[in-house]
Formats: C-alpha cells, structure tokens, sequence
C-alpha cells in the first residue's frame, strides 16, 4: 500500500480551510492604498490597519506578480483569456496546488515536506495491517517509535524512522537441504548459515521475512504539499482582486 487518498484529501481540505481562515482574520481591515493602472499595468497594494499584512499584485500582458508580507511569487500564463491575468483568478475556486503550475519558477519551487502529510499515511498503512490481524501493540510501537518523535520535522530523520520500523518481524534461515531456523533479527539469521547450519557442497541458505509488520515502498510515498506561505499569497490575492473589482464598481457608480 503506497497511497491514503482518504487521508490526503481531507488533509488537504483541512489545511485549505485553516489557511483560507488566516487570510480572513489578517485582512479583514485590509484597505487598497495605492493603485496605478495603464490598462493592463496594474500595481494594486492592500494593506491591513491593525496588522503587518501587506498584499501587493502587479499585472502586465499574461503575468501577475503577487509579493506582500508572504513572499513573491510570479505566474506566467499564455492563452485566449489570460492577457489580463486577474481574468483567470476571478470567480474560481482557490486551488494552490493547481495554480503552482504557473509559476514563473515552476510547482517544485513552491512544494516542500509535509509532516501532516507522513503522519497521514503512516496511520493509514497502520490501520490497514491492524485490520489485516498485524502482531498486537503494533500502533503502540508506532505512536512510541515514530509519532512521538521529534525529528519528524525532518525529512531525512523521519523516512529513516520509517525505513527502519519493524515490529514482530522473525527471518526464517532455510537452507536447500531442507534444514531451516526462525530468527528475530535479520543478523541471527545470517549468522546461523556460518556458524550453525554449516552448509556444505550443494547447501545454499537464503533468508526471508516471514510474519511481522514493516512499511513496504516508502520510496513512493508523496510527502510534498505546496508551502504554507504559497498558499497564503493564493487566497490573499484571490481577496484582493475581489476587493479591487469592488472599489472599482463602486467608482464608476460614484461617477
């Protein structure tokens, strides 16, 4: 099992709406303070009264640069409908994952290690064995061994943890001759070839899992998300843009 789609997608769900809800908090006082505009040169800025929240878009031909408190990030994007590039943000859904394919930069630039994102699929490869009947005290040997610990900030830490977890795994040494022997560790099994069995002329001893719980394919688990601070500026500047079309809905009433 290499995947927890259930889990990720509410993950995902959850970390937009926890996000999309900071963004609410930080510019509900937000003001535009300053806009030049040349047709589709545009330099639009918001910033929050109360707060050090600072929302900066800037537009040319099929580009949009958003900057501001969180970071700097230029889309590029060529088609029928995107010269104006607020065109192509206006009245969508706020897809950071999606939108990251435009960047300038492109999507890996933005995308990093997401703790969440381990955590998801351990549980999910977890509970998935315990139903499958995995040795007992298997999600206590977890929760101690790996979720517990604090060098799951670190990529490199927590895929070491991962690789080397096991529990109640035994290694069956068994030779051709039809002589065999179960071990608890991997390294009593082989020395059992040497130093026990004693195989001689045809004899050949192989050793195997057998039994037991471990993580199978870690290499293709997907533990990458956009960065915080890139989704951040996408809902920021989905706010913004709203916030412009309505100031200028509201001048041209005025005039």
């Amino acid at each position: 099992m290499t995947a927890a789609p259930e889990s990720a997608a509410r993950l995902s769900l959850e970390r937009e709406a926890e996000i999309a809800a900071h963004v609410a908090r930080d510019v509900q006082d937000g003001k535009l303070t300053s806009l030049r505009e040349d047709g589709l040169y545009r330099h639009v800025e918001f910033t929050a009264q109360k707060g050090w929240t600072r929302i900066v878009l800037v537009t040319w031909p099929y580009n949009l640069l958003v900057a501001g408190s969180h970071g700097s990030y230029h889309f590029e994007r060529f088609g029928p409908d995107t010269e104006d590039m607020f065109n192509w943000l206006r009245g969508i859904r706020v897809e950071p994952d999606r939108w990251a394919s435009k960047l300038v930069n492109g999507a890996d630039s933005v995308r990093e290690y997401d703790r969440e994102k381990l955590v998801a699929q351990v549980k999910s490869e977890v509970a998935e064995a315990v139903k499958d009947g995995a040795p007992r005290g298997l999600r206590a040997a977890v929760r101690e061994q790996i979720l517990e610990s604090d060098r799951l900030q670190s990529r490199d830490w927590a895929m070491q943890m991962v690789y080397d977890f096991e529990h109640g795994v035994t290694y069956r040494a068994e030779c051709t001759c039809g002589a065999f022997k179960d071990h608890d560790s991997y390294d009593d099994a082989i020395r059992w070839e040497f130093y026990r069995h004693r195989p001689a002329g045809d004899h050949k001893v192989k050793v195997r899992e057998i039994g037991g719980f471990a993580f199978s394919d870690v290499g293709d688990w997907n533990l990458d998300a956009v960065g915080y601070h890139f989704a951040y500026q996408c809902h920021a500047a989905s706010w913004a843009i709203k916030q412009y079309d309505a100031a200028r809905r509201q001048s041209e009433v005025a005039a």
